[in-house]
């Protein structure tokens, strides 16, 4: 009887192990990405590549998680700042739908003013680097961070939006400002077909931060050089 029970002793504590070890491997293996320190600044390929984890963003957090988005609330609307800019493209809009979905990193940050840091994906608990091959196109719970190059190169500003949206339906694409940013909002794509089967694609963004100066004398100007280049840079990549 006492052999039984130390045969059973040694089993209970051999499965007790072996539990404790599978599920440390499967925490790391699954909450390792979310940490801030998880960021390899090797596969960040830009200059000054530090400011991509030593920003207003993620100073006093730990994980991505506790990011989230400060989007447009329009019983607030009054507050905002509503700027609307517009582009066309001699393609039909199912095409230039699926370009905007599926355009890749390089292609799409590949201007002067803004450079591409990385993403985490809130769904996947994943970060996502420049050259990464795994990327598979825009997803809403995407978190990207980029640096903005103003004033020919001399103010360098890290910012980072969320995907909100992504609606195959009605075309539109949104993200929305990250808490502990400077403004609050968002910003939506959206795609509408023209009377000559073309594409319009209208950039409408709502913004506010706390000063009024800076949203109405200021910020528009920088906005849409840095929107137009991407803007570009997709247009680009369809010819």
């Amino acid at each position: 009887m006492k052999n039984r029970n130390s045969r059973n002793q040694r089993k209970s504590t051999a499965y007790v192990v072996l539990s404790f070890v599978f599920f440390s491997f499967f925490s790391t293996s699954v909450f390792s990405q979310s940490n801030i320190d998880s960021v390899d600044l090797a596969k960040v390929l830009q200059k000054r590549k530090k400011k991509f984890v030593n920003n207003n963003y993620l100073k006093g957090i730990i994980s991505f998680t506790d990011l989230f988005p400060k989007c447009y609330e329009e019983k607030d609307s009054s507050e905002y700042t509503v700027q609307n800019d517009i582009y066309f493209i001699e393609k039909d809009i199912n095409t230039v739908w699926s370009q905007y979905k599926n355009i890749g990193l390089e292609q799409s940050f590949g201007g002067h003013l803004v450079k591409f840091g990385f993403l985490y994906s809130k769904p996947n608990n994943k970060l996502v680097y420049l050259k990464d091959e795994e990327y598979s196109g825009l997803q809403e719970g995407q978190v990207l961070f980029i640096r903005l190059d103003l004033l020919k190169g001399i103010k360098k500003l890290v910012v980072a939006y969320e995907v909100t949206k992504v609606d195959d339906e009605n075309k539109i694409i949104q993200f929305c400002y990250m808490n502990n940013g400077i403004s609050e909002g968002s910003q939506q794509i959206m795609l509408s077909e023209t009377d000559t089967g073309n594409t319009k694609i209208t950039h409408r963004t709502f913004f506010k931060s706390k000063s009024k100066f800076r949203d109405r004398r200021i910020y528009p100007g920088f906005h849409t050089r840095v929107v137009s280049e991407l803007h570009q840079n997709l247009i680009n990549s369809l010819h």
